[in-house]
Formats: structure tokens, C-alpha cells, sequence
């Protein structure tokens, strides 16, 4: 994946960096900027709960490889990352032991090795350090188990993950294009990178985009549901109503050129069809034989692979069927084992819609706080935000109340 077009300049590293050097920059990637008027003029400052964690964990974690006399990007290594696991582990059994101030609970030691994991993959972006040593088996053996609570057992796409199923997708699709760009794999690659993207930025429910089999109402989103320009879906929304979701920017390349490749004839075409051939031909023959076209010709149609069959829905002005949420499933598990996106942590061994959506969630809860992720998520009842994220809320509350009884002793 390419790195982003406005930072530090890639592979111009003098292979004795230190560790902290590139934090400014990637600390300015990550934050929101706001303007104030005062007196003095425009003062622009950081916000966002998920940047503020950044600045202070990332810079205690320089600090503490420094005293351990890692100083550079280049020394790092999964050693280094298995010690500071080992480190937050060791916070942990404290706290669990007798209460130690100084202790951590599990759920704080994650977040605080995936900040660290974040910095560490931007690094890796911009060329700093070949791998991620944060993102290893040896490194993350030493933390301590996960959280046991309903929520923080339930999947959540991790940044990390978004990024390697995204990168995946990048890369077989423009693969499959430049191969060939009328082939039944280059609209198999472009529609599969322009779902992954819709769900992996949007928040949507998979049922939402996708068509389900046992409710008639859902038949899948159609291109007239799809607004580029003002970034938004328009969804059937588990309420039953029809809801307005933000696409956000991240899919809009994506979407743009597969609706480039697959040239519906008009906007009832849904944005994921099926490429199922059986599907397909069903769905050619019935209202073929309705227009009074003859057997020899519909048996020669329905005869054609996928690609053709595509063609000759275009040029018959036919409807294609929609991808199912099954079909989305299954999709989900073979691009996430092709691109060996490590699920180990979760029982399904693969990235799931929902956990698409609560990643979602979490990544608006982090950035920007619980009002944000309700919207996104679009509950119209608070308590089903605060369940989803019970696991983040309250380890954050636990950490706040050790400083608070603290200051008492």
C-alpha cells in the first residue's frame, strides 16, 4: 500500500534514527485539526480521544525503550516488542494481585500495545523499518489474555486488519484489471474490493447492502443509493426505515471504478451483484421467457459464463441479482485467508460484516467519543452503543478511579 501523500519523505533514513523522529509527523496524520479565532489569530490544536491517547502513550513507550537502551527505529525488533508486552503483562498481574496503582487492567494493556502497533505500522509505511516487530506471534505472546467481558469478545475489525484485507484487495484487483478488465476475475476483484471498502469505512450493516435471503424488503443497495459526491448511502435501516449512512472519502475511488467496469445500464442495478452462475441464469430465464423470446436463443444465453452472461444482462436490459449477506460471508473468509489477515484472536478465524461495523464504531468511539460512534452506528438507543463498547468504557473508568482513591492514600 502506498503511503499517504503528505508526510515524511519514504527510505531517507540514515539507518541510525531515533525512535521518536517520525512521531510528529504520524501524530499530524492521525489528528483532527480545529481553528480558533482569537485575538492573536488562527491556533490550531489536536483533538480526538483516540490522538490524545497517542501522544501520551507512544512517547512513554520511547521512554521506556530508551531506558532499556533501544534508541533507534533500526534496533527494534520482536524481542523488543516481547519485553514491553512482557512489561504491560506484568502491570497487569500487579493490578490483579493487590491492587497496585501503578497496575493496568488487560483490556488497557491492548489498547496501549495497539497504539504502540499503530505508530509502528506507520513507520513501516514510510519505510523507516521493513516489518511491524509489534505485529509478530513471539511479541504478542507475552500480553496478557484478552478481555473476558461479552463485548470485548465480540470481533472488531482492528485497524491493522482493515489495512491488510484493504491492501489485499488493492493489489488483486488491479491484478485481475490489467489482465484482463472484461474477465469474470477482474468483476469478481473489483466488486469484492468496492464491498470491503463500503463496509470497512461505512459502518453499515451487512444486511443493509446486501440482499437477505428470508426478508423480501432487502434486496441489496442499487446505484441510486449511492451519492460519491455528498459521500452518503442511502439503507434500509434495521428500524425499517430508509436511513442516510456516511460513506466517508476511503471508498469512493473504489466504488467509482467498479461502477466504471461493471457499466449498469441504469441505477436500479444493485452495486454487489451475484456472480453465482446458477443464480444468474435463473435469473436471465424468467423474464427472457416473459418478453417471448425462444428457447434456442435463452438456452444459448444462459449457456455463457459468468462475463457473458454480465454482457448480455447489459445488453437485454436485464437485472442481475444482488450478493446475499451469505455470499458476503463467504466472500469475507476467502479474501481474509488470501490475505492472511491475522484473526487468530477471534473464534471464526476470519473478519465477519459486523465486525466491520463495530471496527467502525470503535475507530469513531477512540477518534471522536461516544456521541459520534452512536451516530455512525445509527442506534437510536444509547444503551445499545454503550453494550457494544462496555469493555473500553469500563477499563477506561477503572483507570480513571485508580488516580482518583490514589490521591487519597
Amino acid at each position: 500500500m502506498a503511503p499517504p501523500a503528505d508526510g515524511p519523505q519514504p527510505g531517507e533514513t540514515s539507518g541510525n534514527t531515533p525512535l521518536d523522529e517520525p512521531l510528529p509527523d504520524f501524530l499530524d496524520a492521525k489528528a483532527k485539526t480545529i481553528e480558533e479565532a482569537d485575538s492573536d489569530g488562527n491556533t490550531t490544536q489536536r483533538s480526538g480521544n483516540y490522538v490524545q491517547a497517542l501522544e501520551r502513550v507512544v512517547p512513554d513507550w520511547v521512554e521506556w525503550m530508551d531506558s532499556r537502551g533501544v534508541t533507534t527505529l533500526e534496533e527494534l525488533d520482536s524481542r523488543n516488542l516481547a519485553r514491553y508486552a512482557g512489561h504491560l503483562a506484568r502491570r497487569v498481574n500487579a493490578r490483579r494481585a493487590n491492587g497496585d496503582t501503578e497496575g493496568i487492567t488487560a483490556a488497557t494493556a491492548w489498547n496501549y500495545y495497539s497504539l504502540v502497533s499503530a505508530y509502528l505500522h506507520y513507520c513501516q509505511q514510510w519505510e523507516y523499518i521493513a516489518e511491524n516487530p509489534a505485529d509478530t506471534d513471539r511479541a504478542k505472546d507475552e500480553m496478557p489474555d484478552r478481555p473476558t467481558t461479552d463485548s470485548g469478545q465480540q470481533q472488531f475489525w482492528s485497524q491493522q486488519q482493515r489495512e491488510t484485507i484493504v491492501s489485499h484487495v488493492d493489489e488483486r484487483a488491479h491484478e485481475a484489471i490489467d489482465a484482463d478488465p472484461q474477465s469474470q476475475e477482474a468483476l469478481t476483484a473489483a466488486r469484492d474490493r468496492a464491498l470491503v471498502y463500503v463496509i470497512g469505512f461505512s459502518g453499515v450493516r451487512g444486511a443493509e447492502v446486501l440482499a437477505a435471503n428470508l426478508d423480501d424488503r432487502r434486496t441489496g443497495i442499487t446505484w441510486a443509493d449511492v451519492d460519491t459526491d455528498q459521500e452518503v448511502l442511502t439503507v434500509l435501516g434495521k428500524s425499517q426505515k430508509i436511513e442516510k449512512a456516511p460513506l466517508t472519502d476511503r471508498p469512493v475511488g473504489a466504488l467509482t471504478r467498479w461502477q466504471t467496469l461493471l457499466d449498469p445500464p441504469d441505477d436500479t442495478w444493485p452495486v454487489f451483484p451475484s456472480f453465482h452462475l446458477a443464480s444468474l441464469r435463473d435469473a436471465a430465464r424468467s423474464p427472457l421467457r416473459d418478453r417471448g423470446v425462444d428457447h434456442e436463443t435463452i438456452d444459448e444465453i444462459t449457456s455463457l459464463g459468468t462475463a457473458g452472461l454480465v454482457e448480455a444482462f447489459r445488453e437485454r436490459e436485464l437485472t442481475p441479482p444482488a450478493l446475499t449477506t451469505e455470499g458476503g460471508r463467504y466472500t469475507l473468509k476467502k479474501l481474509s485467508q488470501a490475505a492472511a489477515v491475522d484473526c487468530s484472536d477471534d473464534s471464526k478465524g476470519y473478519l465477519t460484516l459486523h465486525g466491520a461495523r463495530r471496527g467502525v464504531g470503535e475507530a469513531y468511539y477512540d477518534e471522536a467519543g461516544f456521541s459520534d460512534a452512536q451516530r455512525v452506528l445509527r442506534h437510536e438507543d444509547p444503551s445499545t452503543t454503550s453494550k457494544m463498547y462496555a469493555h473500553k468504557e469500563a477499563s477506561e473508568l477503572s483507570d480513571v478511579g485508580s488516580d482518583i482513591f490514589s490521591s487519597e492514600e
